[in-house]
């Protein structure tokens, strides 16, 4: 299918679903961004979303094309749909999602974590399911505002099923661009992994102390103790029957050393007193560990406090 084809909503307007939502709109696909948080759709209905960062950009939206709830999708054309909201509000999604939707869309997991896209295909069947890979990042300034901090193409996009792969690739050509490039891949779970190791790497420590990436990786005890958990990950991934080669552990340091002073999402969602991604991260890595007979007890121990710093909320 062509752009022309594709009316897309995207559900989920934080950083990654934002700024997907900018690039696809500049390139001339049929966007309508869905976000709960009003103020963010009023003010891009004022005044456009406004990317700054990596990439500046100011994308405007027809009124027709901002909603605040999945439910006014409800009779709209829309055959393509990204999930960008955070892993908590994935099943409420989904299960808004199937009383609104065609029978012949398309939904993808555009989040972080392991195992989203079996949630969306637990409901919608593999043959319409889709996971991304985004190797982006942003923070919320402000309503209407994102500050992109950083993009590490390419973007990937893989089907759940392999009948479906030729979908898969229409959707990277959709995405793709010389400033957003995205590509499909035949199977994604290697990509899924390497991402999941990183961020289960710093975002539980960096929400625990309110470190930035910088900080942690810098002090001593905090960069050991990123160091263990990525090497659980990597013990556990081994398990399942995907390597990535005797080198990956220094590959994933020397990744997370040059971070900067960037805030995880895991860091702002404990600020702003939100639930966290940690049972889809650092939790995921914990349940096959125990499946698999691999210890996993600094994995087990950030899950914990990351867990127990949620209740306070």
């Amino acid at each position: 299918m062509t752009k022309s084809e594709y009316d897309v909503a995207i559900v989920g307007v934080g950083p990654s679903g934002g700024i997907l939502g900018a690039f696809l709109s500049q390139k001339g696909v049929d966007v309508t961004l869905v976000d709960i948080w009003k103020d963010h759709i009023e003010a891009i209905k004022q005044n456009g979303l406004q990317i700054e960062g990596v990439s500046k950009m100011k994308v405007h939206f027809d009124t027709d094309h901002l909603k605040t709830s999945v439910k006014d999708l409800k009779e709209s054309t829309v055959n393509l749909i990204f999930i960008a909201t955070k892993t908590p509000y994935l099943k409420h999604v989904v299960d808004e999602l199937k009383e609104v939707i065609s029978d012949d869309s398309l939904i993808v997991s555009h989040q972080n974590g392991l195992h989203t896209e079996k949630v969306i295909s637990e409901t919608f069947g593999r043959e319409r399911s889709f996971r991304n890979v985004i190797n982006y990042a942003g923070n919320i300034v402000g309503p209407g505002k994102i500050d992109m901090t950083f993009f590490n193409p390419p973007n990937f996009v893989g089907a759940i099923s392999p009948q479906m792969e030729e979908k898969a690739q229409d959707i990277a050509e959709l995405m793709n661009s010389p400033e957003f490039q995205t590509t499909s891949i035949e199977d994604i779970q290697p990509a899924v992994w390497k991402k999941v190791i990183l961020n289960s790497a710093l975002a539980p420590v960096c929400a625990i102390t309110g470190q930035t990436m910088k900080d942690a990786m810098d002090f001593t005890d905090t960069n050991k103790l990123a160091s263990e958990i990525i090497k659980e990950g990597i013990a556990v991934t081994n398990a399942i029957g995907i390597s990535f080669g005797p080198d990956f552990h220094k590959i994933c340091m020397g990744y997370l050393s040059k971070g900067g002073h960037h805030k995880p999402s895991m860091l702002i969602d404990i600020e702003n007193r939100n639930p966290t991604e940690i049972d889809y991260l650092n939790g995921k890595i914990v349940e096959l560990g125990n499946k698999h007979n691999i210890p996993v007890p600094f994995n087990e121990a950030t899950t914990s406090f990351v867990r127990a710093m949620e209740t306070k909320y």
